[in-house]
């Protein structure tokens, strides 16, 4: 079980931290940092061990003609005697001298035999593994008059040299590795706080504080330009809706005096020719018209909404006596249809405005009758802080990916438009509930679609 545990611990830390880009940096930039760093320490290696070989090599030539020229003055024995001084005084700490006869007996020197893979060439470089430490040796082979064997070699200290750079690129990679998670931290933390600045404020606007605007640091960097960018396109934005609100209302304003005026005067005419076959005519036009004022008395009210000009005329009132009056004029054009509505209300008062709360449960209900499906069952249930009002259908409902939408004015998912409607209703009941600081959720029912209304218990 704790393998178990630990492996999905394990998954899930990586998962959290693969999972942000500004994580990846900080990851990656010291494993770059070290990728480089290894690199630079490889070649400086080479170059050093390359560089040490060459002095190793004049300086063993130098050592091998020194000796050469006491063999040819001074003979054999001055040779040996040489090798021992050299060997004895501690010259040759990291120097290695042989002098062998022709078969190979040792004559001089601290390596006790001619070591095994040397060739024994005149004048030729080698290497080879020191018998007693263990380290490579740089050698050059000499061959004196008589034949006898010179070996002059230096163990290789630029092992000890790369021991020394791995040492200290082990120290220097833990430093970089904690300078590097540090910065890419301080650097990644200061970007995120950034970028949450801006994610917070399209979060505002998102609910619907559209006058939020990012703050501009005082760096003047790219992220700076990109925030005065984004505030600008807000600012324009708005300033778009605005006008299109404004003139949306304006439009409906103007127009619903002269077409009330009109109405009235084909009331008349209806009047006048009731009788005749010109009168059904009229009454149409009457039923258009009247539909045309609909409209516009509903932009109207979601404009007041909208803005916040509509003032709520807030009192108790009883939700499950409220929801059963609602039901009770809209049961007779249920039963028409060959379908019934059912309440499930329980006993709760919340502090609202009735009118405009009417008005969001008949949209409701208008909407169930019209789109929806089966019986409709209406519902009132109280929770501690707040009221659940729902109304609930058993048509074909609503696709999540087009909840979104068919909130917003206008917005119907019928496109072809030929069953009556505007595209109102919702977005007017979104607006009822928000101006009650509730919220309208549209939730699949399986089948149908459950418009719920939370209210408040008591006003914000």
């Amino acid at each position: 079980m704790k393998p178990l545990r630990a492996t999905r611990a394990w998954s899930a830390g990586r998962a959290y931290m693969l999972a942000s880009p500004f994580h990846r940096f900080i990851l990656i930039l010291p494993l770059f940092m070290l990728l480089a760093m290894g690199v630079f320490v490889f070649l400086t290696y080479r170059e050093a061990q390359g560089a040490l070989l060459d002095e190793f090599r004049v300086a063993l030539r130098e050592e091998i003609t020194n000796l050469e020229m006491v063999y040819r003055e001074e003979g054999l024995e001055a040779l040996r005697e040489s090798i021992d001084r050299r060997t004895s005084l501690g010259e040759a700490d990291h120097t290695i001298y042989l002098l062998t006869e022709p078969g190979g007996q040792r004559l001089a020197g601290n390596l006790w035999h001619w070591p095994a893979g040397v060739p024994v060439q005149d004048e030729h470089s080698v290497t080879f593994a020191d018998p007693i430490s263990g380290n490579t040796v740089a050698a050059e082979v000499f061959l004196l008059y008589g034949n006898y064997r010179l070996l002059v070699g230096r163990r290789a200290i630029y092992e000890q040299v790369g021991e020394h750079l791995l040492r200290n690129y082990l120290w220097l990679s833990s430093a970089v590795i904690l300078a590097a998670l540090a910065c890419g931290w301080a650097f990644t933390r200061l970007i995120r706080r950034r970028l949450g600045a801006i994610a917070g404020t399209a979060r505002a606007i998102r609910n619907e504080a559209t006058h939020a605007r990012i703050p501009v640091g005082n760096s003047g960097d790219e992220i700076d330009a990109l925030i005065v960018e984004l505030n600008a396109m807000l600012d324009k934005q708005d300033k778009l809706l605005l006008y299109a609100r404004q003139s949306s209302f304006a439009i409906a304003h103007d127009l619903r005096h002269p077409l009330s005026h009109l109405r009235n005067e084909l009331s008349e005419v209806a009047d006048e020719l009731r009788a005749t076959p010109q009168g059904e005519r009229v009454d149409r036009l009457i039923e258009d018209v009247n539909r045309i004022l609909s409209v516009f008395g509903a932009l109207l009210r979601l404009g007041r909404l909208e803005s916040g000009t509509q003032v709520l005329t807030r009192r108790p009132l009883a939700l499950d006596t409220f929801a059963a009056d609602v039901v009770s004029l809209y049961a007779p054009l249920a039963e028409e249809a060959g379908r019934s509505v059912v309440v499930r209300a329980a006993p709760c008062t919340a502090q609202v405005d009735r009118e405009l709360l009417g008005q969001a449960l008949a949209n409701l209900m208008e909407n169930a009758l019209r789109y929806g499906q089966g019986d409709i069952m209406v519902r009132v249930v109280q929770y501690d802080d707040h009221v659940l009002l729902g109304v609930r259908d058993h048509g074909p409902g609503i696709p999540s990916a087009a909840v979104p939408r068919v909130i917003e004015p206008f917005v119907r998912l019928e496109t072809s438009r030929h069953s009556p409607g505007s595209g109102l209703g919702l977005a007017l009941v979104k607006a009822i509930v928000e101006a009650h600081g509730g919220e309208l959720q549209l939730l699949p029912a399986q089948p149908g679609l459950d418009a719920v209304m939370l209210l408040p218990s008591s006003p914000f």
